[in-house]
């Protein structure tokens, strides 16, 4: 046996133990045209959750889906992100059917004339985790969802440009082991497109809600951006400070008005998703926000700079 042969045969053992290269990696750093749809729910009680969400890119060809429930207090989780996706662009069109085939997962969203907001629809029958730290692809429970998002009122405060955010409640049914829930709960849909690199810089984001409020905030490395409706009127931030990721985490939120409002969010489920070589994290919150009890999601993506710190350090400027 020749040395070289040795070494090869040495080798191949070590070779074939590599993990695979993750195949969102694809799309890492990329500057293309990209659109994102989700709808979120969380019941005012803290008893149930559903996330559904759609990220297409269509010049590299590939979509992910994530798909979260909550209920009865166990956590079911579906992602992928391999998926096929075509050239066209959705986010523009009067009617967007966002959908991941050849799994059965859709969200159709319909723009509709004189002012009313969006119609959406959307189901799902996927093969689900049990799991906080799901890996992507389907698991060994079977869970369905139908449902359709009423639509309240838009946040005028964007938090990024070509995202549109809006207010409102789920109206249907989730099936998942064998058990049922009826959705009914607040709920926030929105629709973003883009022409720069996803999960490239560190982000807080957040919705929140509660009686007669609502709230969509994004943290970032120099300041904050989003607001609160309270009653019917909206106020913009200015900027925020948040203890880092945590099951219990301190808030203040600071407004153009110059009022500053604290609060309180603690998780009833925090859980992960693979994003390219790391972790995002997510979690589902009750806690205190201005003058009442908010509910909600409270998302996090951690890279330098230190976000956390770099807002304490503005507050305390």
């Amino acid at each position: 046996m020749t040395l070289l042969r040795r070494t090869l045969l040495a080798a191949a053992p070590a070779a074939l133990a590599l993990p695979a290269k993750a195949a969102d990696t694809a799309v890492r750093g990329s500057k293309a045209y990209s659109e994102s749809a989700m709808v979120m729910t969380v019941g005012l009680d803290g008893g149930s959750a559903m996330t559904l969400r759609f990220c297409r890119f269509p010049v590299e060809g590939q979509t992910w889906l994530w798909c979260h429930i909550f209920h009865e207090g166990r956590f079911y989780a579906f992602t992928s992100h391999d998926l096929p996706c075509g050239g066209d662009r959705l986010a523009g069109a009067q009617v967007a059917e966002y959908r991941a085939s050849p799994l059965k997962a859709e969200l159709i969203r319909v723009r509709r004339g004189g002012g009313a907001l969006p119609a959406v629809r959307l189901s799902a029958e996927l093969m689900f985790h049990e799991s906080r730290t799901a890996p992507h692809g389907p698991g060994r429970i079977p869970g369905r969802i139908s449902c359709q998002f009423l639509g309240v009122s838009p946040l005028g405060a964007q938090v990024l440009e070509g995202r549109d955010e809006v207010y409102g409640f789920v109206d249907g049914e989730v099936e998942i082991g064998g058990r049922k829930l009826r959705l009914n709960g607040p709920s926030k849909f929105h629709e973003q497109r883009q022409e720069a690199p996803r999960f490239d810089q560190p982000f807080n984001y957040a919705w929140l809600a509660g009686d007669g409020a609502n709230a969509t905030t994004l943290l970032g490395a120099k300041g904050a951006s989003g607001g609160w409706q309270i009653d019917g009127a909206e106020t913009a931030l200015s900027d925020m400070v948040l203890d880092p990721p945590g099951s219990d985490r301190r808030v203040i939120w600071k407004f153009k008005n110059g009022q500053a409002v604290p609060g309180r969010l603690k998780a009833f489920v925090r859980y992960e998703i693979p994003v390219y070589d790391r972790k995002w994290q997510g979690s589902f919150v009750q806690g205190d926000g201005p003058g009442r009890r908010v509910v909600g999601a409270v998302n996090d993506w951690l890279a330098e700079p230190d976000i956390y710190a770099a807002a304490k350090a503005r507050a305390a400027a």
